[in-house]
């Protein structure tokens, strides 16, 4: 039997049609339960977005972070009547393959797993005067352009919390009637935390995250993951969580 048979992985991530971690640990057997902290909202066309893609020319790279950043800048994009692309340069597999879901393909993706090695592999390709555009959620760090000379920031979306929650599912985390929590950001995280504390359960939840950065926000509010996927790619997350039941 698969390790995975028939277990219960709760999802705090949004909703989205294109789930590839869904996708795949469903494919590997387990029973995925969808309990999302938080949701994704595009930014209106305002002032800066406006001013920003209709100056796209004047960059020499597109940076790309997350799928979340490919949907909404694309999303904006078919709201304005013509766009010049710069060279694209993302990081990780999943982004690269919603970059391409929009007809075009990245100049470069990154090999490393962490923004230190897209920065890194980046800088190696940029000439002294090359400007950057980085597209961003409104909650993400400051790590880019803080190590990029000529770099422009431009949100995209904004990660909103969400307030409507299954009490069947709530229920089955405080019963302990599940075999791993899944968490992708820290917003999620910070959400479920609150969200869990609301309803008097702040048990030792078994946890899956990708990334350091979340690892850092769970560690922060008390609580160590039992998995830590250094790459952000659904596939390989679920393979994963498929080893640390095999063992």
């Amino acid at each position: 039997m698969n390790a995975l048979e028939n277990r219960i992985i709760i999802s705090s991530r949004p909703l989205s049609d294109d789930d590839t971690l869904k996708k795949s640990l469903s494919e590997k057997g387990a029973v995925v339960l969808d309990f999302p902290m938080i949701k994704i909202v595009i930014n209106a066309l305002n002032t800066e977005i406006r001013t920003t893609f209709a100056n796209l020319n004047t960059f020499e790279w597109l940076l790309f972070t997350s799928k979340n950043g490919v949907n909404s800048f694309f999303k904006i994009a078919k709201e304005i009547e013509t766009i010049k692309l710069p060279k694209i340069a993302v990081i990780g597999k999943t982004t690269a393959s919603e970059v391409r879901k929009n007809g075009v393909e990245p100049e470069m993706i990154a090999s490393g797993n962490t923004s230190e090695d897209f920065i890194s592999e980046l800088k190696s390709k940029l000439h002294t005067n090359d400007s950057v555009l980085l597209i961003q959620g409104e909650l993400a760090d400051t790590k880019f352009e803080n190590n990029l000379t000529l770099a422009t920031r431009l949100n995209v979306y904004k990660t909103i919390e969400t307030t409507n929650h299954s009490i069947e599912i709530i229920n089955r985390i405080k019963s302990n009637d599940y075999d791993m929590l899944v968490f992708t950001s820290p917003s999620g995280f910070k959400n479920f935390i609150k969200v869990m504390s609301d309803t008097n359960c702040n048990d030792n939840f078994k946890i899956a995250c990708i990334g350091k950065t979340t690892e850092k926000e769970i560690l922060r509010q008390g609580y160590t993951p039992l998995i830590i996927s250094a790459k952000s790619s659904g596939d390989f997350f679920a393979d994963e969580i498929e080893r640390y039941f095999t063992k």
